[in-house]
């Protein structure tokens, strides 16, 4: 989690570190705050300390309740980056979280999750449908076709070499 990543708090311009705010009537851009500069009640041109505001983090569970959000963003990015079933070099990529409960979480979530799996058929079956309508068939041929032997076109084309798109010379 970088924090390089989140736009810096209008009052220090420092990095924001989760939990920050997020002023709901300011904006667009959104008006970001950390939590120093809101305690201080910071206000600057329209922002007044007074506003409604909005507490800004990750520390949520999603898919499991023994996973915050910010851990399934890091397993994602560490799989991205260590590559799938490298779950040690996943684990310390992580810090919070074993070996184990990387691939136990990983299989149970993204890989085995039955909603995840008819979304991938789905898109799979309409995927095909639709190359089904463009796609020309292939039919084997062990002769290519040729004109007919007393044909004008076979009179034509006599001495004509297709492997050298040349006419033999006499």
């Amino acid at each position: 989690d970088d924090p390089s990543d989140k736009p810096p708090c209008r009052g220090c311009s420092s990095y924001l570190m989760e939990p920050y705010i997020k002023c709901a009537e300011c904006g667009p851009p959104p008006f970001f705050l950390c939590l120093q500069c809101f305690t201080r009640g910071f206000e600057y041109k329209k922002h007044q300390s007074d506003h409604t505001y909005e507490i800004m983090t990750s520390d949520f569970p999603v898919l499991d309740p023994s996973w915050t959000a910010q851990e399934e963003m890091a397993l994602l990015e560490a799989v991205m980056d260590c590559g799938f079933g490298n779950w040690q070099d996943v684990a310390n990529q992580m810090c919070t979280k074993t070996k184990e409960e990387c691939e136990k979480h990983y299989m149970k979530h993204f890989i085995n999750n039955p909603l995840f799996a008819s979304t991938l058929l789905n898109l799979k079956q309409a995927e095909a449908a639709k190359t089904a309508d463009t796609a020309i068939p292939f039919h084997s041929a062990d002769d290519p076709p040729r004109p007919a032997f007393d044909s004008l076109l076979s009179r034509d084309m006599a001495g004509y070499m297709p492997a050298r798109a040349d006419f033999i010379e006499l």
